[in-house]
């Protein structure tokens, strides 16, 4: 549903300019860790920021990421297609820190190797911003709890796994 779109349609250019780093605060969060909560306003559809980062090949990922962590629920890497992953670990911005939510008020899109995350919803300052991971386990004998969720939401569906990929077949 919230799964990364690819389009034309979503860059800074085509929907006005990111809002200032002010417009949102890292803080602890009830969902995990650290969060990224709105400290102004966002209208539906406004352009929150762009998930920033290495690009980096996903041949290489194990090797070369700094992301990488044991816990296969905590990530810095946003997989952008097959092949390429931006890690967040480098040169990445605040938004890295955005939690997963069954019921997002965010969504992100794909731009060509380019990230950008836009208010699905009207939100209100205060709110944490959150988006949809839709994760898929890279390595089979991870444990499904490792994906557990904790966000909380009333549609909540208890991991952070694709849900294309909870379907039964």
């Amino acid at each position: 549903m919230s799964a990364p779109r690819k389009g034309r349609d979503h860059s800074p250019q085509r929907h006005g300019q990111i809002k200032v780093l002010s417009s949102y605060s890292v803080r602890r969060s009830r969902v995990h860790g650290r969060g990224l909560f709105a400290r102004t306003p966002y209208m539906r559809g406004d352009l929150i920021g762009e998930y920033r980062g290495r690009v980096i090949d996903v041949a290489l990922e194990g090797e070369t990421s700094s992301a990488w962590n044991s816990d296969p629920a905590y990530t810095l890497l946003f997989a952008i297609d097959d092949d390429l992953t931006i890690d967040a670990g480098v040169k990445g911005n605040s938004i890295r820190f955005m939690n997963h939510s069954c019921d997002p008020n965010c969504e992100t899109y794909v731009e060509g190797d380019r990230v950008f995350v836009h208010a699905r919803r009207r939100i209100r300052p205060g709110e944490e911003l959150t988006y949809d991971y839709n994760l898929q386990p890279g390595d089979p004998s991870d444990s499904l709890d490792a994906y557990a969720c904790k966000c909380g939401s009333k549609m909540c569906r208890g991991t952070m796994i694709d849900r294309d990929l909870l379907q039964p077949t």
